[in-house]
C-alpha cells in the first residue's frame, strides 16, 4: 500500500508511547519513545521495537479511546459487530454497514482496521528482523514472533484470500507484496509460532511458549489439521492465561471495548440476532455477565442497550491464548474423530471448573453429529466471547462442516433497518488499489 512507509512510522512512534499491553512483564520504554526507519537497524532498537509490537497489538486487537485518531475500534468490536455478538446501536453509517455485512473496501471503519491489523504486522515483522540480526537467540524474540504469528493468523481469519503481505526497509524503501490466500498466510503464521516455540522453550520463556503454542493449535485448525492442532493444545499447561494489557495512562491505551460499550455506549450484546444469532442475553450465561441498562444507545435506536461487563474498566486486560481454547481445540478433534465421549468429558470438565460467579451444569449428549456440531460452536462462542474468535468460527462451519451461511449468519433486517449482506468475511481495504499487485479479493469464499 503507497501508505505503508506512513503507516509503519506512525505506527511505532504511537505503539512506543503506549507500550505498556502485556500484564505478563513490565515494559520500560526507552528514550526517545519513536524510532524512524533508519534508526531500526541496531541492537539499541531491540527494546523498544519490542514494546511497539507489544502495544500496537493491543491497538489492534481490543482498540482504545482515541478518538483523535479515529477511534481505534479493534478486532473485538468490530468482528463482534459483523457477527452475531454485538449490535450497533449508535449513528456512524460505515458501523452501521459492518453490523449488516454490507461494507465494501471503501468502508473507513474497515479501512482503520485494516491499517491497524497491518502496523501490527508490519512493526512485529521489523522486530523480529532486528532480533534476527542482533539477538537471535533472545527471549524476546520470541514474544515478538508469536505476536507476528497472530497478526497473519488474524489475516486468514478475518479477510477474504488475496491479503497482500508488504514491507519496507530501514531506508524507507517498500517492497509491494503480492496477493496471499489463507493457506499461505497460515502457513507463514504457522511457521512463526513454531520458531518462537523454539527460542520460548531454549531461554525457558513458559508464558511465551504457551501463546505460541496455542496459537499454532489455532492456525492448524483453520488449515483443518486437527489431529496436529490437539498434539500442541495438549502441551498448554492448566490455568494459562496470556492477556493484552490496558491502562487509564492515555486513551490509546484505553480498553477499547470498554469505550465502545461503557463509555461510548455504542455497541450492544446481541441476543439471538437476525435468527441465527446465539442467545448471548437470554441464556443468562455467567461467561458472558450483561447489564440491561434500561436505556437507549447513543444512536437513540429503539432497541435497549444491554452492556458486556467482560471489560468493566478502562483498564480490563483482554485474553488472547487460555489453557480454555486449547482444552476446546482437544475437545473439537475428539469430536471429528468420532470420540463424543471423549469430546462431551471436555467440555464438562471446563464447565465443572469455571471459576464463577456463578455455575455451569454438566451438558448432555444431544445424540447427533449435527448437534454436536451445534453444541461445541455454541460453547466455543461463549467461553470465546468477545475475544476475535467468533468470525473465525463462523467461516469455519461453512468451510469446513458445510452449513449454508443462511443458517450461520444473521438474517432478515439489522437493528438499524438494514438488510443483511451476504458478505461472511471482511474485505482488503481499498488502500491496497495503490499496491500494483493487488486486484481485489481473489475470492469470496469462506
Amino acid at each position: 500500500m503507497s501508505n505503508l512507509r506512513t503507516n509503519l512510522v506512525i505506527g511505532i512512534g504511537l505503539a512506543l508511547a503506549a507500550a505498556a499491553c502485556d500484564p505478563n512483564k513490565v515494559i520500560k520504554v526507552p528514550t526517545p519513545d519513536s524510532l524512524s526507519p533508519g534508526s531500526l537497524g541496531s541492537a539499541a532498537s531491540l527494546p523498544a521495537l519490542e514494546n511497539g509490537a507489544l502495544a500496537q497489538f493491543q491497538i489492534m486487537y481490543s482498540g482504545g479511546a482515541d478518538q483523535v485518531n479515529n477511534g481505534h475500534e479493534g478486532f473485538i468490536n468490530i468482528t463482534g459487530l459483523f457477527t452475531d455478538e454485538f449490535i450497533d446501536l449508535e449513528t456512524f453509517t460505515t458501523r452501521q454497514q459492518i453490523d449488516a455485512r454490507s461494507a465494501l473496501p471503501s468502508n473507513g471503519t474497515l479501512k482503520g482496521l485494516f491499517i491497524d491489523l497491518t502496523q501490527a504486522r508490519a512493526i512485529a515483522d521489523k522486530a523480529d528482523a532486528g532480533f534476527a540480526a542482533f539477538a537471535p537467540a533472545d527471549s524476546g524474540r520470541s514474544t515478538v514472533l508469536a505476536l507476528d504469528a497472530y497478526a497473519y493468523t488474524f489475516f486468514a481469519e478475518y479477510y477474504c484470500e488475496g491479503v497482500p503481505v508488504s514491507s519496507i526497509s530501514n531506508s524507507g524503501q517498500i517492497t509491494f507484496g503480492v496477493p496471499l490466500t489463507r493457506e499461505q498466510l497460515l502457513t507463514i503464521a504457522a511457521a512463526k509460532f513454531d520458531s518462537s516455540i523454539t527460542i520460548a522453550t531454549a531461554t525457558g520463556n513458559a508464558t511465551t511458549l504457551a501463546l505460541a503454542q496455542v496459537g499454532l493449535a489455532r492456525a492448524l485448525v483453520d488449515s483443518n489439521d486437527y489431529a496436529s492442532a490437539a498434539t500442541v493444545a495438549a502441551a498448554v499447561p492448566s490455568g494459562y492465561v496470556y492477556l493484552i494489557g490496558a491502562s487509564t495512562n492515555t486513551p490509546f491505551e484505553n480498553n477499547g471495548v470498554w469505550n465502545y460499550t461503557l463509555n461510548f455506549a455504542g455497541f450492544g450484546v446481541s441476543d439471538s440476532e437476525g435468527t441465527n444469532g446465539l442467545p448471548f442475553v437470554s441464556d443468562s450465561d455467567p461467561r458472558v455477565p450483561t447489564l440491561n441498562t434500561h436505556a437507549l444507545g447513543v444512536g437513540r435506536q429503539p432497541d435497549t442497550l444491554i452492556a458486556q461487563l467482560l471489560y468493566p474498566t478502562q483498564a480490563s486486560p483482554t485474553p488472547l491464548a487460555t489453557y480454555t481454547e486449547a482444552q476446546l481445540i482437544i475437545a473439537e478433534n475428539d469430536l471429528r474423530t468420532g470420540n463424543a465421549a471423549g469430546w462431551l468429558a471436555i467440555l464438562n470438565a471446563l464447565r465443572a471448573g469455571f471459576p464463577g460467579p456463578g455455575t455451569l451444569a454438566p451438558l448432555v449428549d444431544p445424540g447427533t453429529a449435527a448437534g454436536r456440531v451445534n453444541l461445541h460452536f455454541h460453547e466455543r462462542a461463549f467461553w470465546l466471547y468477545l475475544t476475535g474468535h467468533r468470525l473465525g468460527d463462523m467461516r469455519r462451519l461453512l468451510r469446513q462442516y458445510g452449513r449454508a451461511a443462511s443458517t450461520v449468519y444473521p438474517i432478515g433486517v439489522s437493528v438499524n433497518g438494514i438488510p443483511y449482506g451476504t458478505d461472511v468475511e471482511f474485505r482488503i481495504s481499498e488502500d491496497e488499489q495503490n499496491n500494483p499487485n493487488f486486484h481485489g479479493c481473489l475470492n469470496l469464499n469462506p
